[in-house]
């Protein structure tokens, strides 16, 4: 596949700038107990560290939009 400049089309690239564009990082630190605790708990559940962060800020959001319907 080409662009419009004739380049070849370079993936690694689109992806790069296509998540600069779209994505964002949420950055957090507690102490290493309760990280390394939380790592082994997502394991033991059989979920990622990623599943649960997603579906706490999904939750969070939801009763922001329930409490902005009041």
């Amino acid at each position: 596949m080409k662009t419009m400049s004739n380049e070849p089309f370079n993936q690694t690239d689109y992806l790069k700038e296509w998540t600069r564009k779209n994505m964002s990082t949420v950055i957090a630190k507690y102490k290493k107990d309760f990280v390394l605790e939380f790592k082994e708990a997502c394991k033991a559940l059989g979920v990622t560290q990623s599943e649960v962060i997603r579906k706490a800020m999904e939750e969070t959001i939801s009763k922001a939009q329930e409490k902005q319907d009041d």
